[in-house]
Order: C-alpha cells, then structure tokens, then sequence
C-alpha cells in the first residue's frame, strides 16, 4: 500500500515546507533569503516571538478558564459542578455536529484535491492511491486533532477546578487526547465521504450531500438522544473513573476510519484524481496577494471554482427588453453565490434599517432614558444602520450586480437596444423580488409573533423602499469615471439617504415613515439616472 512512500513524503515535505515559507513571508522572512548569520539570526528570532506569543495566550486562556470555575460557598460550588458536568457530555457532542457539517461538505467537494501538476507527476510513479491519500489525509488529522485537543483540555480545566481537584496534566489529558481521536475519527470519516465523490464524480454530488447532510443530522441526533450514555462515558475520563476504556475505544474509532480511507482509496485511479485535480498551481503564483489584497484573492478562487461549473437553468426565448428580463433572470439564477446577500438584503438590513431609521427603537430608548433621548437614539440608529449596510453587507451591489455587468462589458452594453435606466430596472428586477420575497416572509413571521396586520404591512412596505433604494444606491458604482465631474460613490449615496430618511421619518407624521422613506428613494433614483 506504500509503495513509492519516500516519493510522497518527498512531494509533501516540499508542500509543507512552501507552506510554512508563505506564513514566514508575511511576517518579514524568507527561509531562501535566509543564508547569512544576521538573517538566520532574525528567523530564529521570529519563530521564539511567536512561540513565546503562543505559549503565553495559552497560559492566559488556561488562567482564565480555571479561574471561572472558582466560586465562594458550598451552595454556589455544589451549582457549579452540576453545571460543569453537563458541559463535559455536551462537550463531547460538539465533535458529532462538526462531523456532521464535514460530511455534508465531502460531498459536495472533495477534500482532496491535489494541485494538476502533482497528479500528472505521481500518475506516472509507481505510487499507491492509498498510500497518497493517506499521506493526505495525516496533516489534516494532526491540526484538527490537536485544535479539538487544546479546546478539550481547557473543557477538562474548568471541570476538575469546578469539581474541586487541582487541574494538573495527569487529570485533564484524558479528556483533550480523547476529544482530539473522536474529533480526527470524524475528520477520517468525511475523507471516506470525500473519496466516495472522488469515484462517483461530480453529477452525483447533490445525492452524496444530501446523504451526507442525512448522515450528520442522524449522527447529531443520536448523540443527543443518547445524552446519559455521552455523560457517563465522559464522567470515565474526569478524575476517579476508568480513562483508559474511552481512550481505547476512541483509538479503535480512528484507526477503523483511517483503516477505511486507505482500503476504498485503493479503488481511486491516476484517472479520476486528475479529474478531481484543482489548478492550484496557478493560484500558487499570486497566493501571497491573500495577506495583502484577501478580497481580490478570493474573488480569483471563486473564479475558479466557477469555472468547473454546470450553468444552471437555459435561456428563455423572448425579444426586445424581454430579452433582457430573461437573461438577467437566468444571471442572477446562475450566480447562485449572490444570492445569501441578496436575501439578506430583504430579511435583515433592510427591516433593520426600518426599526433604526423610523425610530422605533428611538422611542423605546428615550422611554428609559438611554443614548440621549430620543434625538439622541435616532442619530445612533441611523449611524448603526449606515456602518450594517456599508460595512458589514455589500447589499447594493448585489441587488444591482447584473446591470453592473452589463454596464463594465462594453461590447456588450453598446449592443443592447435599451437606454440605461431601462437596463438597470430590467438588470436588477429578478434580485429586487428575490429581497422583496425575503421582506415579505420577514413581515409575515412579525405578524404570527404578534405584530399587528398595519404594522407588518408598514414594515413590508418600508423595506421595499429600502430595498430598492439600496438598489439605486448600487447603480452609482457604474458611473463612468471618465466624465469631467465630481463622482458619487455607493457607499456615499447609501450614507446621504439613510440620512435622508431618518430626517423624512421624524419629521413625518406617526405611521407614515413609510412614505418618506419611499420619497427619498424617489430622489435616489432620480439622481441614480441623471449619472448612469
């Protein structure tokens, strides 16, 4: 099964050996510019700054842990015991509910996917599958192992302190080694899943997510279920018990997963890995822009993943502005991965925006005397909302994300037989009713909750004026820069109207923000046209 192994252990010290050199990079060092003494010196001095960093946050955490499991009196002691037993079995679940999201997302994509440039060098060695993919698989296991390890001994810390021992290596290392093997079991598990999508290849990995997603909500509920069984088994690792029984068994778990892994990977071919294989090597050549521009480098891997797409769905035949309905319908289908944003857009910044810009909250907050008054909650509110929709959610370009492609290709633009404010209702009207469902839904649970039926629909109402406000706001980052006047930025415009309507709303009469709110979306959209 390991045949050509000194081949791979080659292969992935090299791997690991660039990796550590690119984390080195971004903290001033290089280790192929390291050859004299002084740069040698101050590598040495990097990696003893950062264990010394390391070790003291850790002792800091492990201080503050124990020092949280401290308590006066036997009553309040006697509390806290209970307590730290229940968290010692519902800590032990916590490895079930992350098996369970790595299964689902084995099977969606395959966690191993080894650059092209590696598959097409170890194709022709006489290299075992099952020996690659355990050589893999092992890196994997030793980080994910040893995280749920660290967090399981300082579970183990505050248990034995709460339960009144003092907490030594001896007492809490049964506990983090056994979290750390149940948790790297799991980890195992989900390659078998991963290497079973490997085989299958890509048409079947709705059905394998859907199994797997099945899988982890099975798994998670049986460990819920079986809660007086997990809390004796932990209550085995704690002082006074028998850990050598869980260890044992936890040992067997991985070594069986692990087992698994290796024996169906023997079934994988050169062929299908290099199916599998991802272009890494061309993303490696730009990796260090991920320290300094993280947004661009993302965008060039989500480009990547898109590029092994399906496109979704099929054109509809229509003619004239239908056309251009159709087709912004079947973009914002396509690019699925716009779509959390947008929903978001309708179900929570823009009902946030109508709760912190009509003043609902304002008045609440004057009623106890907090922030000022009311004037006082009503400026804050309006700040609050504007730093939600500029910083936290890129909510305006994502409703007018098709109108801006449209707008940027210029070849494309120059033959579309619309003028550009009709583009911009066509381009972002599929992305406006997806928000406005979201709205809709969020206005209707407000209603089962107890709002009343005037309220819900002044709510619906004043988010679809939001949203499309957002909307128009978005259409500002498709202004031409070469004109000769002074540019408008999205975020700028989004700031001046959230302004614009806390002003409408405070000075509209009570139960109408909803109609100012829709009078400066007017005005935003009046200016949004006079600068497409």
């Amino acid at each position: 099964m390991f045949q050509g192994f000194h081949t791979m252990l080659w292969l992935k010290a090299k791997h690991l050996r660039a990796e550590l050199n690119f984390w080195l990079w971004a903290a001033g060092v290089d280790l192929d510019d390291a050859r004299d003494m002084t740069e040698r010196l101050y590598l040495l001095y990097v990696a003893l700054l950062a264990s010394a960093a390391i070790g003291a946050c850790w002792v800091w955490v492990l201080g503050l842990v124990t020092g949280a499991a401290y308590t006066e009196g036997a009553e309040m002691a006697a509390i806290t015991a209970d307590i730290a037993r229940a968290i010692a079995a519902g800590a032990l679940i916590i490895p079930a509910c992350a098996t369970a999201l790595w299964l689902m997302g084995a099977g969606w994509r395959a966690p191993w996917s080894p650059s092209a440039p590696d598959a097409a060098w170890l194709a022709q060695l006489p290299v075992t599958i099952g020996g690659w993919s355990t050589l893999e698989l092992a890196p994997h296991l030793l980080a994910r192992g040893a995280i749920a390890g660290c967090i399981g001994y300082l579970i183990a810390s505050y248990i034995v302190t709460a339960a009144g021992h003092e907490a030594t290596i001896a007492s809490c290392l049964p506990y983090a080694l056994t979290a750390g093997l149940v948790t790297g079991a799991g980890y195992a598990l989900a390659w078998l899943v991963g290497e079973v999508r490997m085989r299958t290849g890509r048409a079947k990995r709705y059905v394998l997510a859907l199994c797997g997603a099945a899988a982890g909500a099975a798994l998670v509920a049986l460990s819920i279920a079986s809660f007086p069984l997990v809390e004796s088994f932990a209550g085995l690792l704690l002082p006074g018990g028998a850990p050598a029984l869980p260890i044992i068994f936890a040992i067997a778990l991985l070594a069986m997963a692990i087992a698994a892994s290796a024996l169906f990977a023997q079934r994988l071919t050169p062929a299908l890995i290099t199916r599998e294989a991802a272009t890494d090597a061309s993303l490696y050549a730009v990796r260090r822009m991920a320290v300094y521009n993280p947004k661009l480098y993302k965008s060039l891997v989500k480009s990547q993943r898109a590029a092994f797409r399906r496109p979704l769905g099929r054109m509809p035949r229509a003619q004239g502005q239908a056309a251009v309905l159709a087709r912004a319908v079947i973009s914002t289908v396509r690019h699925y991965e716009a779509l959390p944003q947008v929903i978001l857009a309708g179900a929570f910044v823009a009902p946030m925006g109508v709760l912190l810009l009509s003043g609902a909250l304002a008045r609440q907050s004057a009623a106890f005397g907090l922030l000022g008054g009311e004037i006082g909650a009503r400026i804050m509110g309006a700040a609050s909302w504007i730093m939600l929709a500029v910083s936290g959610f890129d909510a305006q370009r994502s409703l007018a994300r098709v109108f801006l492609a449209d707008t940027r290709n210029r070849f494309m633009r120059d033959h579309l037989p619309v003028p550009t404010p009709i583009l911009f209702v066509l381009g972002s009207l599929p992305a406006i009713a997806a928000a406005l469902f979201a709205s809709a839904v969020v206005s209707v649970a407000a209603a089962f909750l107890g709002t009343s039926v005037a309220d819900a629909f002044a709510l619906f109402f004043g988010d679809a004026a939001l949203v499309v406000m957002l909307a128009c706001c978005g259409a500002m980052a498709a202004e031409d820069p070469a004109r000769n006047r002074a540019r408008l930025s999205c975020e700028a415009m989004t700031a001046i109207a959230a302004a614009l309507c806390a002003l409408g709303a405070a000075l509209a009469p009570a139960g109408c923000y909803a109609l100012a709110f829709w009078l400066v979306t007017t005005i935003v959209a009046a200016i949004s046209c006079t600068r497409m």
